[in-house]
């Protein structure tokens, strides 16, 4: 593997275990110490880390974290809206029963789980999250698109260091499982307009969240 390719996949491990945190700045050689990487292949990592938007690099000042304000996250929610708005629509049209017939059944469990615990532990919320991508990462490649694949691979990295920074609880758990079954059920339906109408509350129901409960603010 290129020491490049190394060198933007450790960056990327470093921000979602946190050892990056978001709005911080460091400089090259900071980062070529925490990444274990040479000069050369940050520098090339940091291009790549510039373009998707997720660091700056500043003059005089070095390499800025992105940071997760209110932009961030309503350009995050709204693109998310769009796509997933659409691969409703096509899986709606021609429903996967099998795979459509698994994430019910997953996420059917993991609700009845979260409801009988007390708190979510870290391996119950990590399974949690596996079973929530599971459905909206099915959706996309369901629209057999590598464009949109490959950009929404970079806003699920996004939406994801949104997830990192607010509290998981049994009640967001619950309630997300809840969602996603609604969203489910329209499916195996062939219900386009109940489908559209679950998916935009789902994610408008995220989208608040992640903004500390406020009214969603379009850019």
């Amino acid at each position: 593997m290129p020491s490049r390719k190394i060198a933007y996949d450790r960056f990327k491990n470093r921000l979602f275990d946190r050892t990056l945190s978001p709005g911080s700045f460091v400089t090259q050689r900071e980062l070529c110490d925490i990444l274990e990487s040479p000069m050369g292949a940050v520098r090339e990592a940091l291009k790549r880390l510039e373009a998707e938007g997720l660091v700056n690099l500043l003059p005089q000042r070095g390499i800025q974290i992105i940071k997760l304000d209110v932009r961030f996250v309503n350009e995050a929610y709204q693109l998310r809206m769009i796509f997933e708005q659409e691969a409703v629509r096509r899986m709606a049209r021609a429903p996967n029963e099998p795979l459509l017939e698994d994430l019910y059944k997953r996420t059917s469990e993991m609700k009845a789980r979260a409801e009988m615990q007390d708190r979510i532990d870290e391996d119950l919320g990590a399974e949690g999250l596996k079973i929530d991508l599971d459905l909206h990462d099915s959706l996309i490649a369901n629209l057999e698109n590598t464009l949109i694949s490959d950009s929404y691979q970079k806003l699920d990295d996004r939406v994801r260091l949104i997830r990192m920074n607010s509290k998981f609880s049994k009640d967001r758990l619950v309630s997300a499982m809840s969602e996603h079954l609604a969203i489910i059920s329209a499916l195996r339906k062939a219900d386009e307009k109940q489908s559209l109408t679950a998916v935009t509350n789902h994610i408008s129901t995220s989208w608040r969240r992640a903004l500390g409960g406020k009214d969603t603010v379009f850019p």
